[in-house]
């Protein structure tokens, strides 16, 4: 088969190196080719080079209005092609918020227990460099995006942790953002399995073959399922029974809380017991730059949550805040609305430096709900953020916002805040 991979990052380039190895006829291509080194040559992308293919793979990353799609004769997701070679189970989860959090509970509970487990998607490594080791369990953080072009992709546990406004720079609608983060049960059968998050308003109707298991902290509305009660998990209907004990000494926000409840609910669909996931659970530390203690400084605590792209992460970060927080947002606009964030939470938020791109939108929406101020750069707004806190105190990193008009990630954005932190004492 002649395949065009476009996209030369991480998963371009192991998707092209895996069609080879399988004795398709490869190219290789994207728009930049400048500084890119790959064990695979890249050209630049042309028109010739779709006519030319049977398949295009193309990059999470490209949007599906790209004018190039229309010189494809067939387009298939990194993820869709990667499944077709994977025989194992698929536990698949994705969600606004809280997606590597979950996938890699899951992973460190099959793995705790001694599964033969592997681990990707759209956290690293790519799905499809699991596809010579082919492992019997497969768990898959699985973005909207990935999901724009499958065909087949059938999880046999497919979790949705939540859904809030997000991407909408790329969709067109909060509807059809929607539309691709359920497109991740519209394969699953009889026997397949859908967790999904019973107190969200976009999925408590969710309908489709896959038996349901709702999961809320509270009651979940699904006759299956799980909640939480006295820091323990409670299952619910056909699983009832008791569930895994959560930790409760260490200062995780909300979301974190409910992600160990999704994962305890596919851990225990998948026989695993329940002191093998308490102990993973006491051992969790939170993923780098998702609310993420850096430092206390004179009783004010320092938080890193720069992965929190959204504002619906933001939220969560807030939701698990002691005390006053003097939060740091913005970055690169991705048109989530921030004034209902600020009514919501006008209590807790003490003041609001804000940075970057997205900086005159934000001001609007909030500046007559909660104090604020603006920053030029990161160093600026760590220093105003610790000018106004006192003991008891929280400066949270907490952006609401992509990172890419200053920072060259989330990871970068989240370190610079740290240098600048430690800078102080």
């Amino acid at each position: 088969m002649r395949i065009v991979v476009w996209g030369a990052g991480e998963t371009g380039r192991i998707t092209a190196q895996e069609m080879i190895r399988r004795g398709n006829e490869v190219r290789l291509v994207d728009e930049y080719i400048a500084g890119i080194n790959s064990a695979v040559p890249v050209t630049a992308l042309c028109r010739e080079d779709l006519l030319w293919a049977d398949l295009l793979i193309p990059s999470p990353g490209i949007p599906r209005d790209h004018h190039m799609f229309a010189y494809a004769k067939k387009v298939l997701s990194e993820i869709e092609v990667a499944s077709s070679f994977l025989t194992g189970k698929i536990i698949a989860v994705t969600g606004t918020n809280g997606k590597t959090t979950t996938t890699t509970l899951i992973y460190e509970i099959l793995k705790r227990a001694g599964l033969d487990a592997g681990i990707g998607g759209n956290i690293s490594p790519p799905l499809i460099s699991l596809a010579q080791h082919d492992p019997r369990f497969v768990v898959a953080e699985i973005s909207s995006f990935q999901m724009e072009w499958i065909e087949h992709f059938r999880p046999y546990i497919s979790i949705c942790l939540n859904i809030t406004p997000d991407h909408l720079d790329r969709y067109k609608s909060m509807e059809e953002y929607v539309y691709y983060k359920e497109k991740i049960f519209e394969n699953q059968l009889t026997g397949d399995y859908a967790i999904v998050n019973d107190d969200d308003p976009y999925l408590k109707d969710l309908d489709g073959q896959a038996e349901r298991m709702g999961f809320s902290t509270e009651r979940p509305i699904s006759t299956n399922g799980g909640y939480i009660e006295d820091s323990r998990v409670v299952f619910c209907g056909r699983i009832s029974g008791p569930g895994p004990c959560l930790p409760t000494e260490k200062g995780f926000g909300s979301g974190i809380v409910e992600d160990m409840l999704a994962a305890s609910i596919a851990g225990h669909i998948l026989g695993i017991d329940n002191t093998v996931m308490e102990e993973v659970f006491k051992g969790f530390s939170t993923i780098h730059h998702r609310y993420e203690s850096i430092a206390n400084i004179n009783g004010i605590s320092f938080i890193d949550d720069s992965k929190a792209t959204n504002v619906g992460a933001v939220e969560k970060a807030l939701y698990g805040s002691k005390g006053k927080a003097i939060i740091i947002l913005g970055g690169k606009d991705k048109g989530g609305d921030f004034s209902q964030l600020a009514i919501r939470y006008k209590d807790t938020i003490k003041k609001a430096v804000i940075i970057g791109e997205a900086t005159a939108r934000i001001m609007t929406e909030i500046s007559d709900i909660v104090d604020c101020e603006t920053a030029s750069n990161m160093t600026e707004a760590v220093s105003l953020a610790y000018a106004c806190a006192v003991t008891g105190d929280t400066v949270l990193l907490s952006p609401g916002c992509s990172s890419f008009d200053m920072f060259e990630s989330y990871a970068h954005r989240g370190e610079v805040f740290r240098q600048c932190v430690l800078a102080i004492q």
